[in-house]
């Protein structure tokens, strides 16, 4: 069925190399589920939008599954697409302040109204393929420089949440003094190892393949683990006390 919908020998590919490609893309863009809801929510800044968490993780899952669903079904396309990072913030620091500045009691609903409508519109601009008028004429440049910041962007964040890097009043960030800790000790086993098994495919394509997505799930087996010993050593000190 794979073969007769997708074409996969004609694309020079098997079902084995796009699941563990789909598994791979899914442990590395999973980090949207969390981040998105955190940051239109307002966590992440210590702040409340109004915007509820549950609901965004919610729509967040939904419209990632649906939009990669009509990719892969309709164009026959292997990229995976979910929220992109950069709107969601200019939402928190730019729609919903404009709006709350109007006037509006509920902004945070006008916002996300607004951005229904430039989601039509940008629907619009692609039928009638303006939309790719204006994606050709963005010079190469520009184009690799902005794939450049968003992916320096979720390196920053994952270096954030990490430990490596930490908020300092007088640079805005500083390098973590303390490497000890169990997130950072997790960032650097995994970076490590998938660092190790991808050296290994460069040398010898028959080695390992999949070295991002081992090294996501030794990345989570070493925090589950660690997380559930530090469970049983709080709750022996519980009992203790």
């Amino acid at each position: 069925m794979l073969e007769r919908v997708f074409k996969l020998s004609e694309n020079r590919t098997t079902a084995r190399t796009e699941t563990l490609a789909g598994l791979t893309t899914f442990l590395t863009m999973a980090y949207i589920i969390f981040v998105q809801p955190a940051v239109l929510s307002g966590k992440v800044f210590g702040t409340d939008t109004g915007v509820d968490f549950g609901a965004v993780t919610t729509a967040t899952c939904l419209s990632a599954a649906l939009a990669t669903a009509i990719m892969a079904v309709y164009a026959r396309y292997p990229i995976a697409q979910a929220p992109g990072m950069g709107e969601n913030f200019f939402f928190v620091f730019s729609a919903l302040p404009a709006a709350t500045a109007a006037g509006f009691r509920n902004g945070w609903q006008v916002a996300l109204g607004v951005v229904f409508v430039s989601g039509v519109l940008f629907l619009i601009l692609s039928l009638v393929g303006l939309r790719e008028l204006i994606f050709n004429a963005i010079s190469p440049s520009l184009k690799n420089g902005i794939a450049v910041g968003i992916g320096l962007f979720i390196a920053f964040i994952g270096l954030q949440q990490a430990g490596v890097i930490v908020r300092d009043p007088g640079t805005a960030v500083k390098l973590n003094a303390h490497f000890a800790s169990p997130d950072s000790i997790v960032f650097f086993v995994g970076m490590l190892t998938t660092a190790v098994l991808h050296a290994r495919r460069v040398r010898d394509a028959r080695r390992v393949r999949g070295s991002i997505l081992w090294g996501d799930c030794r990345c989570h087996n070493i925090g589950v683990s660690a997380q559930a010993e530090l469970a049983a050593h709080a709750r022996q000190r519980l009992r203790g006390a």
